[in-house]
């Protein structure tokens, strides 16, 4: 935009890496807390895609082994 303002999309992807640790115990409660706030903050109008990003061991699970990062 030329005035600098975000254009946000109603729907936008967001990734995110769950990562190692605590992250998977508190990976899906976030998800599900931002979702919450932005369903209250738009009445439903705009939602979060949500597009995980592999990283760490999940990504050596996926990618194989002794990759760390996509």
């Amino acid at each position: 935009n030329t005035d600098l303002s975000l254009n946000v999309p109603d729907n936008p992807i967001i990734p995110y890496i769950e990562g190692d640790g605590t992250g998977v115990d508190i990976t899906p409660v976030m998800l599900k807390v931002v979702d919450a706030a932005v369903a209250k903050a738009y009445g439903g109008k705009r939602k979060i895609s949500w597009m995980e990003i592999y990283a760490g061991e999940k990504s050596t699970k996926v990618y194989g082994p002794d990759v760390w990062l996509p």
